[in-house]
């Protein structure tokens, strides 16, 4: 749990994160979205003090952050910014096993953790491990920053904008594996961005910010159907709410008994993916089927509609 209470910045007279409070729960991820300069960098390094507060308290698992020294949190916090970060000099297995060398940990316990993080991001190790960055494409240079802030197996990551600089599919393929990888460890993540799309998708809670202040703190369809200012409501686009609404919802949330023909929807897909199918092929309604491929119903155009319409 993160523990964030009264947080002020200042630096002479310009506030640049004012009175900010709000609770992030074990094992799920925060997004923070806002537009340049509203503070949602400087809020996160505070976190790991690379930044420290003026007043207010940063708790984790209910412990000061300022209870040891600086060094000592950052080592036990992973953190991934845009562009990697990653040390030229130094080689891909190098790269990751940094935080448990800085840690003391036994070179065959390290080996052995860069190793399984490498096979986790779809590295080869006898391939990869002794490249150096200069030798990697952008995607992979941004899997092995990942895997250097996971490598020390922290219980919380920083990510400021970690996916800022890719392509759009590379990005959308490296959120899907933040998503798998989140899952899997149960890491607690708060995650920096410009991008609402972005912050819907992966946030199972948004934090919105602006000029230095918190404007709403909810979970996705929250700020989605009730937005807290005309800011937010700005931020979110009146326009895309309805196809945002149906992204973060599942197909298996909708479907009716019954069939449909043509090819069937997984029921993992979202609404937003459903929608598109029925109307790119003009069809009123498409089969949908579990993940071993058995029918579950169908889902309809008239029911995502209905999804998509502004909540009473």
């Amino acid at each position: 749990m993160i523990e964030i209470e009264s947080v002020s910045k200042r630096y002479a007279d310009i506030t640049v994160v004012d009175d900010v409070s709000f609770v992030v729960e074990p094992h799920t991820i925060t997004t923070v979205v806002g537009t340049s300069g509203s503070g949602k960098t400087t809020l996160l390094r505070m976190i790991n003090r690379l930044v420290e507060p003026t007043s207010g308290v940063i708790k984790l698992d209910g412990v000061d952050n300022r209870s040891m020294p600086g060094h000592e949190l950052r080592r036990r916090i992973g953190y991934a910014i845009q562009g990697h970060g990653l040390f030229p000099h130094r080689t891909v297995a190098q790269n990751i096993g940094t935080v448990p060398r800085l840690l003391g940990w036994a070179p065959g316990r390290i080996a052995a953790r860069v190793e399984e993080l490498m096979e986790l991001f779809q590295l080869d190790p006898g391939d990869f491990g002794q490249r150096y960055p200069h030798e990697l494409s952008g995607g992979q240079q941004q899997r092995v920053g990942v895997a250097r802030a996971l490598a020390a197996e922290p219980n919380v990551l920083l990510m400021d904008e970690p996916f800022g600089a890719l392509d759009p599919i590379i990005r959308s393929k490296a959120q899907e594996d933040l998503l798998e990888i989140q899952r899997r460890f149960g890491t607690t993540i708060i995650l920096v961005t410009h991008d609402m799309e972005e912050a819907i998708h992966l946030g199972g809670r948004i934090a919105v910010m602006d000029g230095g202040r918190l404007l709403q703190y909810a979970a996705p369809a929250e700020i989605l159907a009730h937005p807290a200012s005309q800011f937010v409501e700005h931020l979110v686009g009146a326009g895309d709410r309805p196809f945002r609404l149906l992204s973060i919802g599942r197909v298996a949330d909708v479907v009716e008994p019954g069939s449909a023909e043509g090819e069937a929807i997984a029921a993992e897909a979202s609404q937003r993916d459903a929608l598109a199918e029925l109307l790119w092929s003009g069809r009123k309604a498409l089969p949908v089927v579990a993940a071993d491929g058995s029918a579950l119903g169908c889902v309809t155009v008239d029911a995502l509609l209905k999804r998509a319409a502004r909540p009473a």
